[in-house]
């Protein structure tokens, strides 16, 4: 329901009008000429206005002038009610920016119909506005957001330059001549769980503890491979008591120690020249480690998918075996597809 405001000159018109309207449920404010609904409209706008044609003093032509010319009415629709004698004239009453017309004499449904009419009319096209300011708005927006993407990656990649160039350490490497590798599989059959959540917590809990037990028994460095953690042995320093195939050795049986057997760790041992790669990160002042690939870890990587392949719970290659000889025995021995020979060990009190 609107509220509209009936400009009507002649009373007994006026009556019928506003009882029409007020029937149909709207809100009817009426005025008896055109400075009076004038003052009425600028008071309150009304939703739409009802207008006579002749009528002294000020025309309904003039009103609607007088509306369109006003910025708080300007959008206001005018319906204006004409006799058939001035239809002639409703030329001008449009180009005024009048809405539409009803010729007299009309019936009250009529008026009632032209009003519901008009206001369906401003109703859609306020909703096309809408929609196409909303599609304008949008699209600024999302100019705007690419702007300003746009300004943050060229602002991060200045920020990012600034702290490299401002670095003076360069990335450096180091190379083991001789190093001695333990590959534990600290997932083992976990990784066959049927619920993603247990496996998920199980892994981590496993390679929590190898990663303890390396560092633990001397590992220079414990470094990811895969899903596997590889532990690095290197010489002895002043402080230490064992040789690295000892400590080596401790650190592989702490761990089979720590993980139940149906697990299914397994570890892989080898040994030779390995580089690790340091590189540091100036954009948020870490340091890390990575392995160089090489010949090293090719035969490693075969070494493991024997022993994996054969159900060995230990894997080593020959120089590894026999520098441990007198704590494990050679118990079986498959040629890997790099041609490296792996021998699978088990200490000499198992049978």
């Amino acid at each position: 329901m609107a509220n509209v405001l009936l400009i009507e000159d002649d009373p007994s018109q006026r009556v019928m009008a506003g009882f029409a309207l007020r029937h149909a449920g709207h809100e009817v404010r009426e005025a008896a000429d055109g400075p009076q609904g004038l003052e009425a409209a600028r008071a309150s706008p009304p939703d739409v206005i009802v207008s006579d044609v002749m009528m002294p003093g000020m025309t309904g032509y003039e009103v609607v002038e007088a509306v369109r010319a006003d910025p708080a009415l300007a959008n206001v629709p005018v319906l204006l009610l004409t006799a058939m004698s001035d239809r002639k004239h409703m030329r001008q009453g449009m180009t005024a920016g009048a809405d539409d017309y009803l010729t007299k004499p009309y019936r009250p449904a009529e008026l009632c119909e032209a009003i519901d009419a008009l206001l369906d009319r401003r109703r859609k096209q306020q909703q096309a506005f809408m929609n196409s300011m909303g599609e304008m708005v949008s699209d600024v927006l999302e100019e705007q957001k690419e702007a300003l993407a746009r300004k943050y990656e060229a602002q991060l990649v200045r920020e990012v330059g600034a702290r490299w160039t401002q670095d003076t350490d360069t990335p450096d490497s180091v190379v083991i001549p001789d190093a001695l590798l333990l590959l534990v599989d600290a997932v083992g059959l976990t990784a066959e769980a049927a619920d993603p959540a247990a496996t998920v917590a199980l892994t981590r809990e496993a390679q929590q503890k190898a990663r303890d037990t390396l560092y633990l028994f001397g590992a220079t460095a414990v470094l990811p491979f895969g899903t596997e953690l590889l532990g690095v042995f290197e010489g002895q320093d002043a402080t230490a008591t064992l040789q690295p195939e000892e400590r080596m050795l401790r650190a592989a049986f702490a761990v089979l120690k720590a993980a139940p057997r149906e697990r299914g760790v397994r570890l892989t041992l080898h040994s030779g020249p390995l580089a690790l790669l340091t590189v540091h990160d100036a954009l948020h002042g870490e340091r890390t480690q990575s392995l160089v690939p090489g010949e090293t870890l090719d035969a490693l990587d075969a070494l493991r998918d024997t022993g994996r392949a054969a159900g060995w719970r230990i894997t080593a290659s020959r120089p590894v075996a026999e520098s441990l000889a007198r704590h494990l025995r050679v118990h079986s021995s498959l040629q890997t597809a790099r041609a490296v020979e792996a021998l699978e060990l088990r200490p000499h009190t198992a049978g």
